[in-house]
């Protein structure tokens, strides 16, 4: 079996593809040798003609493996004795997947897929010729035949194959321009509809603070008539009845406990200054706990509080962390399986006293490891509910940052997600 190298030939001056093609408009490049050169004048005509055509068709909006498909299929029926393939190498920044293997065969040879081999991708004929695609590195066109010796001085085939090489390479370079710029098309009409869905909440999130504002009064005046009948009813004022008290109890805790909710929601809501001061974290991440009560409880998730017992103060703005701790235990909720979920939110002091690390866990599925880097980029998701936007753990990091902190996740797959977040205590 002759071994050939894979050769690359940059061809001088090839600057439109009619000169690529045309035997007659052709340089041959100066190590080339003279007989080489002159191997142009003995190339069928009618081969050159239907490379001509396939060159122009080539499928270059479709993507990069539809093109090099294309020109396999079209090298294939020119010269359908021999084998032909690509083993492509995608460029940083290609849709196409990390490597790509492209292979015909002739139906008198085997189908020899014993495994990749740059210079071999056809060990089972006997002569195999590697042409470079010189705008695709790493990238390589083959040819392989029991009949031809393929020796690049001599066949014409070798030569059909390098001009369909530089042809490739240019195809190729326009493929990935029009994936680019679909991509970029793409990513504008997503961050369009995720503008306007960020406008659409902020347009709810108004309406919702007129109707806390509204349910306040009646709240209030049940906790005050609640409270007034539980202590007529205890200084004798009519006859007690220990059931009926209770009710009343009941019923002036649970309207306290949505009152001072739909307060602590337009204190959330509303827009924060940007003075810090001291906050007492756990206040904070209990805050954080009531307002994503229900999101908890309609998920089926309990929480653990594994709080430090010392009081630990933090200089932040208190809306802002409260707005921290909520993304990351929704996100949490969301990410906990039905059965059995659980979100643990822990505190620790570290490195003397003078950092807090704030843990906030869960035992859902986990993130890809691929994933796992662009978490924090606005708008990226892995939901396919749209009922995420992508920015929730992009404003936990800015808003951790801004108070002097650092936020970082840890997760695998199957064993949960982990977020530690570290503040400087006050």
């Amino acid at each position: 079996m002759r071994k050939l190298p894979i050769r690359s030939k940059k061809r001088h001056g090839a600057n439109a593809l009619a000169s690529v093609l045309n035997p007659h408009t052709a340089t041959a490049p100066p190590q080339e040798s003279s007989a080489r050169a002159r191997m142009s004048e003995f190339v069928p005509v009618a081969w050159l003609d239907r490379l001509l055509v396939a060159a122009v068709d080539l499928p270059v909006l479709h993507g990069e493996v539809a093109v090099i498909e294309a020109m396999v299929d079209a090298v294939f029926a020119i010269v359908p004795a021999c084998a032909v393939g690509v083993c492509f190498v995608p460029s940083p920044g290609s849709m196409a997947p990390e490597r790509t293997v492209v292979r015909r065969f002739p139906h008198t040879a085997p189908d020899d897929a014993a495994g990749v081999n740059p210079t071999r991708l056809f060990p089972g004929l006997t002569s195999e010729y590697v042409s470079a695609i010189a705008a695709s590195p790493g990238s390589t066109l083959h040819v392989a035949s029991d009949d031809d010796d393929l020796d690049p001085d001599t066949s014409a085939i070798v030569h059909l194959v390098d001009r369909a090489a530089m042809a490739l390479g240019r195809a190729l370079s326009h493929a990935h321009a029009v994936a680019s710029l679909e991509g970029d098309r793409r990513d504008a009409t997503a961050l369009e509809q995720r503008m306007l869905q960020a406008d659409k909440l902020a347009n709810f999130g108004q309406i919702a603070a007129g109707v806390v504002h509204e349910l306040n009064n009646p709240l209030t005046s049940i906790v005050a008539y609640s409270d007034y009948l539980i202590r007529r009813s205890l200084t004798g004022g009519v006859a007690r009845d220990t059931d009926d008290v209770e009710r009343l109890r009941r019923i002036s805790e649970s309207a306290t406990r949505m009152l001072r909710f739909t307060r602590d929601l337009v204190s959330y809501a509303h827009p924060s200054g940007s003075v810090a001061g001291p906050v007492l974290l756990h206040a904070v991440i209990d805050q954080a706990i009531a307002f994503c009560e229900h999101v908890l409880t309609s998920s089926g998730v309990r929480v653990e509080r594994r709080l430090e017992g010392d009081v630990v103060t933090v200089r932040a703005v208190g809306e802002q962390l409260v707005q921290v701790f909520v993304n990351l235990l929704t996100n949490a909720s969301q990410a906990a399986p039905t059965r059995d979920g659980w979100v643990a939110v822990t505190t620790e002091l570290e490195r003397d006293a003078k950092l807090v690390k704030v843990v906030v866990a869960d035992n859902g599925a986990g993130i890809a490891a691929d994933h796992i880097p662009h978490v924090f980029v606005p708008f990226f998701t892995t939901r396919r509910d749209r009922q995420g936007t992508g920015l929730g753990l992009s404003i936990v990091k800015t808003v951790v940052e801004n108070h002097g902190g650092a936020v970082r996740v840890e997760s695998e797959l199957g064993r949960g997600t982990r977020f530690i977040i570290s503040l400087p205590v006050c």
